[in-house]
């Protein structure tokens, strides 16, 4: 199963009017009623496109700080063991599953340890049918060693070298790991010797990176801009069914009104019927297995 929880979520919409009238400022009053939905929905994409901030303004994040993406590199796997042996690819062909990144070196008998603890855990969090992929990047100058780790362990080892400099992308040196969720955005970052532990030899290094990566999945969330414009703020690849209720009480008796397999991780939908009808909606979205 993957690590990702399924969830609920609900907004209240409390704007159905400023929609349609919206819609008949830009859509002509002569207009019939195949036409005017469309204007509506053109109305509020526009809107939703204005509303968003210019992304030229925002600075990129530290590949360390938390919700920074993975780094676009693409090194040689040199683990016998793996399905894409002797093939060069980078962090993109694992999103989907949280994903756990450790840079190492053959030559270092610390990180000997580590890949055997990393195996075990990977071995663990597969027994209780837990998805996760474990990597790890080896020092180019470890390339001569490389027997080293692919004889302690089973996933992906990927050999860095100067050209590429995977571990320059990523600002970080040895011993440091990376947790990313399945976006491939960075949930937590385990510097060598920081404030937590982290030797995976140790309990509560074990422990706390374990659990780190037990806290990693996206949760998936669902927003309402207006009363018809819901988005879906998810991973791309997965299914949602999208509910709605007009009872404003306490219990809530949910209807199905779409449900969708994203193409990207951000997806809206257009509920027509709702802006028709006037109506004020409570919508929930949840993941489908």
């Amino acid at each position: 199963m993957r690590l990702a929880k399924r969830g609920q979520f609900f907004v209240k919409s409390t704007a159905p009017m400023v929609a349609l009238r919206l819609g008949r400022f830009y859509c002509p009053a002569r207009m019939n009623n195949r036409i005017f939905p469309r204007c509506i929905v053109t109305t509020l994409l526009l809107a939703l496109a204005c509303s968003v901030p210019s992304r030229a303004q925002v600075q990129p994040l530290s590949p360390k700080q938390p919700g920074a993406p993975w780094p676009d590199w693409e090194l040689t796997d040199f683990q016998p063991k793996s399905s894409k042996f002797n093939e060069t690819y980078g962090l993109n062909h694992f999103r989907g599953r949280v994903t756990f990144v450790a840079l190492l070196a053959t030559w270092c008998s610390y990180c000997k340890i580590q890949i055997e603890e990393m195996e075990e855990m990977r071995k663990e969090f597969a027994a209780n049918r837990i998805e996760v992929n474990f990597i790890a990047v080896n020092i180019a100058s470890g390339a001569s060693e490389q027997d080293e780790f692919t004889s302690r362990c089973s996933f992906p080892l990927f050999q860095d070298t100067e050209l590429v400099d995977a571990f320059g992308l990523h600002q970080g040196g040895k011993d440091d790991y990376y947790i990313y969720n399945e976006r491939g955005e960075l949930t937590d970052f385990f510097p060598f010797r920081g404030e937590r532990e982290s030797d995976l030899a140790s309990p509560e290094g074990y422990a706390n990176i374990k659990q780190a990566i037990l806290d990693a999945p996206f949760q998936s969330r669902l927003s309402v801009d207006t009363v018809a414009a819901v988005k879906i703020d998810g991973i791309a690849g997965r299914t949602y069914r999208i509910d709605f209720s007009e009872d404003l009480g306490d219990k809530k008796q949910w209807k199905p009104v779409k449900t969708v397999t994203i193409d990207a991780d951000q997806f809206i939908y257009v509920d027509l019927e709702a802006t028709r009808l006037r109506k004020q909606r409570f919508y929930q979205v949840e993941e489908v297995p």
